[in-house]
Order: structure tokens, then sequence, then C-alpha cells
């Protein structure tokens, strides 16, 4: 997922225009759902959200070695180790069933907090009129995570994932649903085929 991004990137010369907001916030609900795999001993998601930080670290490797302007990203960095330190910190205080109910709050909590990236994405495509930014195999990568997790919070029964995934998918469509009322300005959308509306970045 990650390396189409990367190339757009590459291609242009430099990551200026692209929200980092969306990077980081995911890894924060990452990082959360990682450790309460650990403390409930759930392979599925020790697994998956270790191969999803691994591809967040090389996501925000490549942002930062593209992005001109690094202090903002710096910054949310530090806020992010300093968060999940405190919150790792907390749920420890925890033992047994108490801590596995704490650290799904949080996770599902985090993960709606990671919403803040997205909801940003589609505040910035309505001021400037277009997608531009939004790379939709980013967003199609998303909608399949979404479908992935609703079956699997469905299937354990986690009521705080199924409603933070939840929130998450109606998201993504609705960024979806942006690529046909506000098309990118120099590509053409995947499957959808709106854009572009070959016009000059300003």
């Amino acid at each position: 997922m990650p390396i189409v991004l990367v190339l757009e990137w590459h291609k242009r010369g430099s990551a200026d225009g692209f929200s980092s907001i969306s990077l980081v916030m995911p890894t924060l609900q990452m990082a959360c759902w990682y450790k309460y795999g650990l403390i409930t001993n759930d392979s599925f998601n020790i697994y998956l959200n270790f191969i999803q930080l691994c591809i967040s670290a090389v996501f925000l490797l490549s942002f930062a070695y593209y992005q001109p302007k690094r202090t903002f990203l710096v910054l949310q960095l530090s806020i992010l180790g300093a968060t999940l330190y405190l919150l790792f910190s907390f749920v420890n205080l925890f033992e047994g069933n108490e801590r596995v109910e704490k650290m799904s709050a949080m996770a599902a909590t985090a993960q709606l907090l990671g919403l803040i990236g997205p909801v940003n994405d589609l505040k910035r495509a309505i001021n400037f009129g277009h997608t531009e930014y939004i790379p939709a195999s980013i967003q199609y990568a998303l909608l399949l995570l979404n479908i992935k997790w609703l079956i699997y919070a469905f299937y354990v029964a986690n009521h705080y994932m199924l409603l933070a995934t939840w929130a998450g998918f109606v998201i993504n469509v609705l960024t979806i649903g942006l690529y046909f009322i506000y098309p990118p300005l120099t590509w053409k959308v995947p499957i959808i085929g709106t854009g572009p509306q070959e016009k000059k970045i300003e």
C-alpha cells in the first residue's frame, strides 16, 4: 500500500501538500491494538498490527525524506511517543480482565482519534475543491481493511473495536465519495474513473 504513494512523492520530488496527520494518527491505533494483542495473547492482532506498524514506519520515514518541512512531523511523532508511554503505563496499573478491558477501550478511543487524519483530509479536499492529495489506492486498501476488521470485531464480539471500525468505515466511504464531487487535478481515479480536472495546481 505505501509504495504507490512513495512513488508519487518520488515523481513529484516532494511530499509537500500531503498531510502528515493522516500518517501519524493511524500509528497510534495500530500500537494500541498491538498492545491489546500482547495482553490477550491474540496472535491475529499481534501479527497483523506488527506488520502494519512496520509499513507505517516505512511510510513515515519516506514522508520525512520527501518532506522539506519536517518540524511539524517531528512534533507529532514526539507527542505520539509520549502518548503511547502514558497510555501503556496507565493500562499496566491494572491486572487480569480489567487490564484487557481498559486496553480495549483505550485502543478503540485511539482508533476514533485516528479519524482526525481522514476528517482533516475531507476538510482540506472540500476547501481545495479537489482530491489531488488523497491517493485512491490508499482509500481502496483502507476500505478492504475496514471490512476485514468489521468482520473480525463482530466475530470476537468486541463492541469497542466494532464501534471504532464502523466509524472509520463511514469516513472511508465518504472520502471515496469525494472523488465524484471533487476529482483530482492531475490524475484519473482508478475504478471510479473521475478526474483529472485538467487545471494547474496553484
